[in-house]
């Protein structure tokens, strides 16, 4: 039987991560809502992720430069505390947290737009929002926790003053304590941690980490000591719980811990209505009242839920909807339906001119994995798309189901192709498909040189039977103009070779 307690190893660091967050967040929980600055943190995270996003933009990779991009991220944040340590007004006309809003808000816009000239584009996003929290390994760990330690220990040698500012600030304008400056500083120590948490856990889970803990030990105590001391062990607890549910059960580890946290908050805030209660009995009706109220209005959502259709009906209803999400996902769902094919062929087909790349995408990918051989002619007009990814899947569907007739229309398509990784690709599927007129064209390219000259040398050396090196150009150039009618194409060997001569 499985243990409340046993976990895997590879769990073992995702726990850690989020004890460490725990730790450090709450705390700086506790200065943000004394400051009513609440959603700073998702700010601060946001401005993270934008200058980890620009770094990518700029050339550097997600899984290699890491700490290029890591510093990219911190410089991002280090200005964000500087925008908003100067934004802080007297008597607060505009209220801060209207600007927090907004700085979120935009930044938030412009790591969209940033990411729709990224190759990554929407995978990007998907982890800025939740993180890469089981996959952390050992040394991002260590690192983070050092990162915390050393902010742990700037705040507690200056605490004075970082308390003054956040509980007291008419105080700190009295003792003469340079606010601007704290603030600053207060901000940019922030800063260094949501750099490291946003890499771990996403944008929403740091905010989660920030706040719901120090709301709930706010609810349930007075002392700032105490507060902490139940935040922690709160995070702690609920960290646990999260993790190995989330490995126990398969679903996301970071949006569980959230709604986990949250459960956590709603018991808190009954604890309290409880405690402050002066009649003890009228409070326990109100409260079961209330979840009466919230599980009538839970059993009315599931009570006028539509009722069920058949599984093929729905999927093909899917394919006309107007968001070309629900239209990819029924384009991916029919592969459940292949035995009916004919009730759908025609409507996969049409999606073929569809306005969105990856509807256009999953359609070809569906023709292709049925084997749909009589839609080719309709997928090879996609090679000129202005989407690269459908052009990717239009040559493997080519490939799938080509034959050496299909081969005379990627060649010609080669010829014109500008992109020398397409221009490649499409000339390595001509070989596969028994296209001979796609050797002097490879060959021209490996005498053309550039970046993908070496591609096309492989492409061309793994598919003749002829040995030659990459600078012997001029070597199976002759061997071409020997033979280039005396070739033919073996099917078993995926090679071309010489016929003997009669």
């Amino acid at each position: 039987m499985d243990s409340l307690f046993y976990f895997p190893s590879t769990m073992l660091w995702p726990l850690v991560a989020c004890l460490v967050l725990t730790g450090i967040h709450v705390y700086l929980g506790v200065h943000v809502i004394a400051r009513k600055v609440i959603f700073v943190d998702l700010a601060l995270a946001q401005i993270a992720a934008l200058g980890t996003v620009i770094g990518i933009l700029l050339g550097y990779e997600a899984g290699k430069d890491l700490t290029a991009l890591y510093l990219y991220s911190l410089g991002f944040t280090i200005f964000g505390a500087f925008i908003f340590s100067i934004t802080r007004m007297k008597g607060e006309k505009v209220p801060h947290e209207a600007i927090i809003g907004i700085v979120y808000a935009v930044t938030f816009a412009l790591t969209i737009l940033v990411l729709s000239r990224s190759a990554l584009g929407p995978q990007e996003l998907d982890h800025i929002i939740k993180g890469e929290l089981l996959w952390v390994q050992a040394d991002t760990v260590v690192k983070t926790m050092i990162i915390y330690a050393a902010v742990g220990l700037f705040h507690f040698v200056f605490r004075k003053k970082f308390m003054a500012i956040s509980f007291h600030p008419e105080n700190a304008e009295r003792e003469k304590i340079n606010v601007r400056l704290w603030d600053f500083l207060f901000y940019m120590s922030f800063g260094f941690v949501i750099t490291s948490s946003v890499a771990i856990a996403g944008v929403f889970l740091v905010f989660s980490y920030l706040i719901i803990p120090a709301v709930g030990a706010m609810l349930l105590a007075e002392k700032l000591g105490t507060r902490l001391v139940i935040g922690w062990i709160g995070g702690a607890v609920i960290s646990f719980l999260g993790v190995k549910i989330s490995w126990s059960t398969g679903l996301p580890t970071s949006p569980l811990i959230v709604c986990i946290l949250a459960v956590a908050l709603i018991l808190s805030a009954l604890v309290r209505y409880m405690r402050q209660a002066e009649n003890k009995k009228k409070a326990v009706v109100r409260m079961v009242g209330a979840f009466a109220l919230v599980g009538i209005f839970v059993a009315a959502v599931f009570f006028f839920r539509k009722a069920e259709e058949d599984p093929l009906e729905h999927t093909l209803h899917m394919l006309h909807s107007k968001l070309p999400t629900e239209r990819v996902t029924g384009l991916q769902s029919l592969i459940g339906f292949k035995a009916e094919k004919e009730m759908w062929l025609e409507d996969v087909v049409k999606r073929l001119s569809d306005e969105d790349a990856e509807v256009r995408k999953a359609a070809v990918n569906l023709l292709s994995a049925v084997e749909e051989r009589g839609s080719l002619p309709k997928i090879l007009q996609l090679l000129e798309d202005r989407s690269y990814e459908v052009r990717r899947s239009v040559i493997t569907a080519a490939k799938r189901m080509g034959t050496t007739s299909d081969a005379a229309t990627l060649t010609e398509v080669a010829k014109k192709e500008e992109d020398p990784e397409i221009k490649v690709i499409i000339l390595e599927t001509v070989l596969e498909l028994g296209g001979r007129d796609g050797i002097p064209l490879l060959i021209e390219m490996i005498s053309n040189g550039g970046l993908f000259a070496d591609d096309a040398y492989h492409a061309l050396r793994s598919h003749i039977q002829f040995d030659f090196k990459r600078t012997e150009l001029a070597k199976v150039s002759q061997w071409w103009a020997e033979n280039q009618n005396n070739v033919a194409w073996d099917e078993r060997s995926k090679m071309f070779h010489v016929l003997p001569k009669k």
